[in-house]
């Protein structure tokens, strides 16, 4: 069976671009290893993020994530069981996301940073989600 989850959250202090380039290439290489595969969206400061794979290597992933001093305000968005991977092919799929990227996104014309942050609206889907769809959708944004 495999694990997915998604969940959002906002750097705690600045990341450089080589300090971003740096946890790729850490994430890809322990990805392969412990068959995770996913993506990662950064955008102004937030991340967005989709990982799946084994059950209890995803558990334990989130929670070394969870105690990651690079991360705060983190919000799981969705978790579950699949049968089969969205990105089998990726270690960990990277994209940089510009306010100029979210105007092209179908349903994000006013998004907003804050709005990752808001809580669950039933009637609508959560914009982290909406992010990672159109990721998929498009292989880039």
């Amino acid at each position: 069976m495999l694990k997915y989850l998604a969940y959002v959250s906002r750097q705690s202090y600045i990341l450089t671009n080589e300090d971003i380039s740096n946890l790729l290439v850490t994430c890809r290489t322990n990805n392969t290893r412990n068959e995770i595969t996913g993506m990662l969206i950064y955008f102004d400061g937030t991340f967005v993020q989709f990982l799946e794979g084994p059950e209890n290597t995803i558990n334990l992933l989130f929670d070394k994530i969870k105690n990651d001093k690079r991360h705060q305000e983190m919000i799981l968005l969705v978790e579950g069981i699949a049968t089969q991977r969205e990105f089998g092919d990726w270690s960990m799929a990277f994209k940089k996301l510009t306010t100029e990227d979210t105007t092209r996104i179908v349903g994000q014309k006013d998004f907003k940073k804050e709005d990752l942050f808001k809580g669950k609206d039933p009637n609508s889907e959560h914009p982290g989600l909406v992010l990672i769809k159109s990721f998929v959708n498009n292989l880039h944004i």
